[in-house]
């Protein structure tokens, strides 16, 4: 396998067909994406008399129910990803893109009628009821999407053009929550606005629903990994324009499913993916526990706080996009090891930042230096965020599992990801209330991201570590290689938190194999 060939991947492909197989799957990227950024305009209207529901009071006066309605969607999102753990290898991608399609239409549905109309009323109970169900619902179709499109994505487009493909999903996700924000802002004083804002992603779902329903043909690795090779040379042909560039692909499928005799029913808790199951749920987990969530959780309480909310949550979305696209466009030349570490490092000088800047900072409102520092400090920290863990956690998720494996380890990245997320949301501002009691309001977050900074530091190691350089490699030659890699270092049994004997281990079998 490693002497496999790759031109097919950098030529006689259709790029229309190579822009089709990307565009419908991001598509439900971005309306995960939409529903982030809309959702935090929502809950500030389901608080206020504007809202045009009678029960606007209950919500803002109950803590819990504001929580449930934030987080109910990616609640569900764990919820979809657990399902895909389970029925990931008999849909397959495409069927996993469509069954979220029509979730997102239910879901938001569900969202849109759950404040009536004008004339027609919803009671407390009833509104509250349809409201959470489709936060739900919505949010399942998230995971089952979020499972299904970077797999998709990374197996039906050439090697070439992989990672800024499976990159600029994450980019999509920007651009959604862009988007949400805008819809967000425009309908916030305009009464019942908050049912616009989510109804507004049905038109988005129906596209989804269709492309996916017809236009996509299903991933020719997973129609291989089900034995159908005729159906996967039929979708092949669709993306690569030559009967040698087919030939070529077919050929490197054929390999790769020689090497497994017992294919289908292989588990991913199989020794021999555990270091690429180590690589995988090492890298979401840290890209939670860095603080992601609770950096833009705090920023929001700081633009309020400078009179700025509005303007810096949109501008916030602008440069999150920016910073996404400049990562996305440079990840095949300059590889993923390369960028993740550089995004590591700009993290680590901006969470040191805002750990010394905290501990100055008093309380009052207005734009104190020491605010516009944390201001400046938070855009630092996104800049990093973006440019590393952002978009290179999924598009390395999506290459270094075995096809045999790929739908039950990405689903369980998706899962860790999403519950990591749920953790660090819920647990930032218990620790918050329980260090402020003992330390003083001034060093609370001071202390927490200090630890944050711990773990960023925990994270330039562990990738220097474990991650391999896998840009411009087909998906199979990865397998051959991490396999190879993997015979090698079997008897270290490498777990999450590494040693420094391990990690000098790993990195010299690194130095071995430069080329990975």
């Amino acid at each position: 396998p490693g002497s496999i060939k790759t031109v097919y991947h950098t030529m006689n492909y259709s790029k229309r067909a190579v822009g089709v197989c990307f565009a419908y799957p991001a598509l439900g990227g971005l309306l995960f994406g939409y529903d982030i950024g809309a959702t935090s305009y929502v809950i500030n209207q389901l608080t206020r008399a504007n809202s045009g529901v009678s029960w606007y009071k209950i919500i803002k006066h109950s803590a819990f129910l504001q929580g449930l309605i934030t987080s109910g969607g990616v609640a569900g999102a764990l919820i979809g990803a657990i399902i895909a753990f389970r029925i990931a290898a008999e849909t397959g991608r495409r069927k996993e893109i469509i069954y979220g399609a029509w979730l997102f239409l239910l879901g938001a549905g569900l969202e849109l009628i759950s404040g009536g109309t004008s004339s027609i009323k919803t009671s407390s109970a009833l509104g509250l009821c349809l409201l959470i169900t489709g936060r739900l619902v919505y949010g399942i179709a998230c995971g089952l999407v979020m499972h299904g499109a970077p797999q998709y994505i990374a197996e039906m487009t050439p090697a070439s053009l992989r990672g800024t493909l499976v990159s600029l999903k994450e980019a999509a996700i920007v651009l959604g929550i862009s988007l949400g924000y805008a819809v967000g802002f425009a309908v916030s004083s305009i009464t019942h606005g908050w049912q616009l804002a989510f109804g507004a992603s049905i038109p988005l779902a129906l596209l989804l629903l269709l492309g996916a329903s017809v236009v996509l043909p299903p991933s020719a690795r997973w129609l291989a990994l089900r034995g159908d090779m005729k159906a996967a040379q039929r979708s092949l042909e669709f993306i690569y324009t030559t009967p040698a560039a087919v030939e070529e692909a077919m050929n490197e499928l054929r390999q790769v499913l020689a090497q497994e005799e017992t294919i289908v029913e292989a588990s991913v808790w199989d020794h021999k993916y555990r270091p690429a199951l180590t690589i995988g749920i090492g890298v979401v987990l840290l890209q939670q526990l860095t603080g992601q969530p609770s950096v833009l959780y705090y920023a929001d309480s700081i633009f309020e706080d400078a009179g700025i909310g509005a303007i810096a949550t949109v501008f916030v979305g602008i440069f999150k996009l920016i910073a996404t696209l400049l990562a996305v466009f440079t990840i095949d030349k300059y590889g993923r090891r390369y960028l993740l570490l550089l995004g590591i490092t700009v993290m680590f000088f901006a969470l040191f930042g805002l750990t010394a800047a905290f501990a100055f900072e008093s309380s009052g409102g207005g734009l104190s230096p020491i605010k516009l520092s944390i201001i400046i400090f938070i855009f630092i920290y996104i800049s990093g965020y973006q440019a590393g863990f952002g978009p290179i956690a999924w598009t390395l998720i999506s290459e270094i599992f075995p096809l045999e494996v790929r739908g039950q380890a990405v689903a369980l990245a998706v899962q860790t990801n999403f519950a990591a997320n749920l953790l660090v949301t819920f647990l930032f501002p218990v620790a918050q209330t329980s260090i402020q009691a003992s330390l003083g309001s001034r060093f609370s977050l001071s202390f927490l991201f200090a630890i944050f900074t711990i773990l960023d530091i925990y994270s330039f190691f562990f990738v220097k570590a474990y991650v391999p350089e896998t840009k411009n490699l087909s998906l199979e030659q990865i397998q051959a290689r991490l396999m190879k890699r993997t015979n090698r270092l079997s008897s270290l049994d490498p777990p999450l938190l590494s040693s420094p004997t391990t990690n000098a281990m790993l990195q010299t079998t690194e130095d071995q194999d430069a080329s990975f």
